[in-house]
């Protein structure tokens, strides 16, 4: 069953991205994303949030964090 999530990059408690609806089959499916994301940052400090539809946070992760997880081929 796929489940949908939204993806937010936090600088302090401001949302400066993110990506909304993405369809995954559970949680675990989203490290990959969640790494190509930090990958991709170049402002420090910065978080990634994923929240499921219910808009709870499933996931909340530091970018520095994230960067040192296996790349986006990664599979969970």
């Amino acid at each position: 069953m796929m489940e949908y999530f939204d993806f937010e990059v936090l600088c302090g408690e401001q949302v400066i991205s993110s990506e909304t609806s993405v369809p995954l089959h559970s949680t675990r499916a989203a490290w990959p994303k969640i790494v190509k994301i930090a990958r991709g940052l170049d402002q420090a400090g910065c978080r990634i949030r994923v929240r499921e539809q219910s808009g709870d946070t499933v996931i909340l992760i530091g970018a520095a964090a994230a960067r040192n997880f296996p790349g986006p081929e990664f599979q969970a």
